[in-house]
């Protein structure tokens, strides 16, 4: 494992990286997308397990800490998703120069956002997609933020006090800056938020010009790891499955287990992680 700093305009990002040899015919690496705040904080040990299982079996990945949430410099009242789309953008730039020829991500939760956000735009990536693994994907920043905004209610609520996520979006509306578990929230980057892609309109979208096309293309090979208490898929997560089946050559495993996003204790996930190497190191 490496760590190092990449330098972009006006910024520097940390990054955690492992690189396997280079002999293979076409090198590809992983790059991990994360979920956001609380529920990074949460996940980070499997983050941390899964890497060391990728590099344990030659495998490359490459974990970049977003602008302003971590040894990354900024804070995160200066800056918006926008901005760490452009940064993403720029590490595949870097990956492809230091001589990659493919691209694997892992998102979960918030960085699902960020990935089908970033495969939407009309330039295409640096690197072509080899394959994706997505843990508990957010697919509507709507829901991600209605959940986080929660957060801030169970806290008022604790307190005796009764707010709403509207009366929120208000005070930031009127310049303030709110601190949500601990994370200053303002009205740019909840902004920039409501501006990424929707990913349902969006798998729509393309899967009609795929129709359309004279040639099929090619599916990227997907897998969804829903973890849950319950013993069936929600129809929520159901529907989703097979809006990306249109796009993606797409498998779903349903796991047993608590929510490690959000539970109080660090929680093992063990099959996660396993389901995850397995899924990208088969041919």
């Amino acid at each position: 494992m490496h760590s190092e700093f990449i330098s972009l305009p006006q910024r520097r990002l940390f990054l955690i990286r492992s690189d396997a040899s280079t002999t293979a015919c076409q090198p590809i690496v992983t790059v991990l997308l994360g979920a956001f705040a609380e529920e990074m904080n949460k996940s980070r040990h499997l983050f941390s397990q899964c890497r060391q299982q990728l590099a344990a079996t030659g495998g490359s990945y490459v974990q970049m800490d977003p602008y302003g949430t971590g040894d990354s410099d900024g804070d995160l009242d200066q800056t918006t998703v926008l901005e760490w789309r452009a940064d993403l953008q720029a590490l595949l730039a870097l990956l492809q120069q230091r001589g990659y020829q493919a691209v694997n991500f892992i998102a979960m939760r918030f960085g699902a956002l960020q990935l089908f956000d970033l495969l939407a735009q009309a330039e295409p990536l640096p690197l072509p997609l080899h394959k994706i693994v997505l843990w508990q994907p957010y697919l509507q920043s709507s829901q991600f933020l209605q959940q986080f905004f929660r957060l801030k209610v169970a806290e008022q609520m604790a307190l005796g006090e009764k707010t709403s996520q509207q009366q929120l979006q208000q005070q930031l509306d009127n310049g303030e800056v709110l601190e949500i578990a601990g994370y200053p929230l303002t009205a740019a980057f909840v902004q920039s938020v409501k501006q990424l892609t929707d990913v349902s309109q969006w798998l729509v979208s393309q899967a009609q010009l795929a129709t359309t096309a004279q040639q099929p293309a090619t599916k990227t090979p997907l897998l969804w790891l829903e973890t849950s208490t319950l013993p069936n898929l929600s129809p929520v997560v159901q529907k989703s499955v097979e809006q990306l089946s249109a796009l993606f050559d797409t498998q779903v495993t349903l796991l047993a287990g608590a929510p490690y996003w959000t539970a109080t204790e660090l929680v093992a996930c063990p099959e996660l992680i396993s389901a995850t190497v397995d899924f990208l190191q088969e041919e």
